[in-house]
């Protein structure tokens, strides 16, 4: 199977010149491949570099719940003394060690706290999912206006401090990224907000049902009819546990290094395999090494030697976008993070 030639062996070898003819069958800057190698040249020798990675946090309260309503700063706070006072923490729906995108699930990188001038590594002692039975808030808006005996509330809605965050973020999950709630839905299905083990639901006034039937903004002017449920769903449920590394950055870095870089591509690839590499770090446009699916051979040798392959499924398999992200390793002297873009 062809596949695209590296851009810096032909610059090496022709010149820039003769750049035209010997990458004839690269992708342009501009398009996605079904198959895109990334990479991006990786400090792991300095707490900058870590934290700028989320290998290093400095402050862990900043890292939010994985639910659309954050825990409160008291309650990350509170889990955070358990676990460096007694070694160990139970939490639900926190990702209190950092993780990465791994084709359609994620998977748990290296992960560094400090406290009181000693730095440690958090790790995932136990990991589980648990069926729990909970309320659920949503709005989704109405095109026609509300019969004329509707109970209709404006924006900002006069309401507990708990059930103004509930509505905020229902109403900000609809129109995820856009400016005050303006524009088109960006989702088709329905953005709830679930009441998690930080909220009460007994004292909502949102639930089972709230005391209006529609919500209008106060500046779009459109109206939202609220919709509440309860159901079974599975929540996350992760134990943590600490290890002291040091009092000193160079410990910290030092161990940081032996745990984040895990593969050399330095040595055993082909010629062919290497062209690869060296595309996907090139600082050439567009940055990456791309092909159409299924992967060549030389791509397949990378994937393989970076532990993607085993995990990457056919194209076919796919009906989005998936990424396989922060693969750390060291090739010609530099330390990269690969990363695999599959684009059905």
């Amino acid at each position: 199977m062809e596949f695209c030639c590296s851009r810096r062996r032909a610059l090496q070898i022709l010149g820039s010149a003769g750049l035209m003819t010997a990458t004839a069958g690269c992708s342009g800057p501009g398009s996605l491949d079904e198959l895109s190698l990334i990479a991006g040249e990786l400090s792991v020798d300095s707490i900058q570099g870590l934290q700028q990675h989320e290998y290093y946090r400095e402050n862990p309260l900043k890292f939010p719940a994985t639910t659309r309503v954050d825990f409160t700063e008291d309650t990350k706070a509170q889990y955070v003394t358990e676990l460096f006072e007694t070694g160990s923490v139970t939490v639900q729906q926190w990702s209190l060690v950092h993780r990465s995108q791994w084709g359609t699930t994620t998977v748990p990188r290296p992960t560094f706290l400090e406290r009181d001038s000693t730095y440690y590594q958090v790790s995932i002692a136990d990991e589980q999912q648990l069926e729990r039975r909970r309320w659920h808030f949503a709005v989704e808006r109405v095109e026609e206006a509300p019969p004329d005996d509707a109970t209709v509330v404006e924006t900002p809605v006069n309401a507990s401090s708990q059930d103004k965050r509930i509505i905020e973020a229902a109403m900000s999950a609809v129109y995820a990224g856009a400016d005050d709630f303006l524009g088109e839905p960006e989702f088709e299905d329905l953005q709830t907000v679930q009441y998690h083990q930080g909220l009460d639901a007994e004292s909502s006034e949102l639930v089972p049902s709230p005391p209006f039937d529609y919500i209008k903004h106060q500046y779009s002017e459109e109206y939202y009819r609220p919709i509440t449920e309860q159901r079974v769903v599975s929540i996350p449920v992760w134990t943590y546990t600490i290890n002291e590394i040091g009092s000193t950055q160079a410990e910290l870095t030092d161990h940081a290094k032996s745990e984040i870089v895990t593969h050399d591509l330095t040595d055993g690839l082909t010629g062919a395999a290497q062209n690869v590499v060296e595309d996907a770090i090139s600082e050439e446009n567009p940055r990456r090494y791309g092909e159409s699916a299924p992967p060549s051979d030389p791509l397949e040798e990378v994937l393989t030697r970076l532990e993607i392959a085993a995990d990457h499924q056919p194209i076919e398999a796919y009906s989005e976008r998936v990424d396989f992200k922060d693969v750390v390793a060291t090739y010609d002297g530099s330390t990269y993070s690969f990363g695999l873009i599959v684009n059905p």
